[in-house]
């Protein structure tokens, strides 16, 4: 049986009437770049946000609270400037998951020094997404832009490689996986729907691949769009597609909402009365007991 796309439509509309709401900025490493309003903190704190935005929601905030504390007011300009407030900054890094402090601490030097050879200019990272000819490609433009920072760290290692944890930050550029973090700065960046920022110009929303973290690699399984039990780069292009039968021009615009579907409802993927027959999309999922035939396609 096909999906119904009104019908699937209208309920992912709920969803976002529910969820389109400040109050539940809290619940996604998304409010921590809402705390800024120039454009090149925003740009800063948001690449930074999503580089550690793994993990469930506490250990990132846990991570990231404290952090953003000691980059003061303007994280752009403690960076930039690497005075003394950047030094206490180094001190206080903690090790987060799989990486050290060390590695922290080598991150957080590459991209002060990132910073202070930029032109002070927003957008700072838009063009290493870009070709020479300022196009984004599907298969190659996230991909630089990994290369572009596993560049930029080996020149502050030197002759040292990059450990484990730094290349768990970045992302494996020759890695085939969803680019799941990379995927979620570009929507944040180049967005300008709430609760996105809009920075970027030149990449356009339908360009982008759809942020497939666990929670949307479940809801999409059971919402019928795809009967896939692995996920990476591919899988992320064609749930972008899927998304744009319904919204062509804005094929992310429901990734927000549907991750709170899975952060604060705790959704299982599984049938649970006391969460199911809550839910706004309880009349589109497959796990709902109603009688009818598995809608699910490849």
């Amino acid at each position: 049986m096909s999906i119904d796309f009104e019908l699937l439509h209208s309920k992912l509309e709920d969803l976002k009437n529910k969820y389109q709401n400040l109050t539940y900025l809290d619940t996604d490493p998304i409010c921590f770049p809402k705390q800024y309003k120039d454009p090149l903190d925003i740009e800063v704190v948001s690449l930074i946000s999503c580089f550690y935005a793994y993990g469930n929601v506490k250990s990132i905030q846990g991570f990231l609270k404290p952090l953003f504390a000691l980059l003061g007011p303007s994280p752009f300009q403690t960076l930039h400037k690497s005075g003394p407030e950047f030094q206490t900054l180094l001190q206080g890094l903690r090790v987060y998951r799989f990486q050290t402090k060390k590695d922290n601490q080598v991150f957080f030097q590459t991209l002060a020094r990132v910073i202070s050879e930029s032109k002070k200019q927003s957008p700072l990272w838009e063009p290493k997404f870009l070709d020479k000819e300022n196009q984004f490609w599907e298969e190659s433009s996230i991909q630089e832009f990994q290369r572009y920072w596993e560049g930029e760290l080996q020149i502050t290692l030197g002759k040292k490689p990059l450990t484990y944890g730094l290349q768990f930050l970045i992302g494996k550029s020759s890695s085939k996986s969803p680019k799941k973090r990379l995927s979620l700065f570009l929507r944040w960046m180049v967005r300008s729907s709430y609760p996105d920022f809009g920075i970027y110009q030149k990449i356009r929303p339908n360009q982008i691949p759809f942020p497939l973290d666990v929670h949307i690699q479940k809801l999409i399984q059971i919402l019928g769009i795809t009967n896939r039990k692995s996920f990476g780069s591919k899988e992320a292009y064609l749930i972008k597609d899927f998304f744009m039968k319904i919204k062509p021009d804005d094929p992310l615009l429901y990734d927000f909402y549907l991750t709170r579907v899975g952060i604060i409802e705790k959704c299982k993927a599984e049938y649970q009365k006391g969460i199911c027959e809550k839910c706004y999309l309880k009349e589109v999922c497959l796990v709902v007991p109603r009688g009818i035939e598995p809608r699910l396609q490849g």
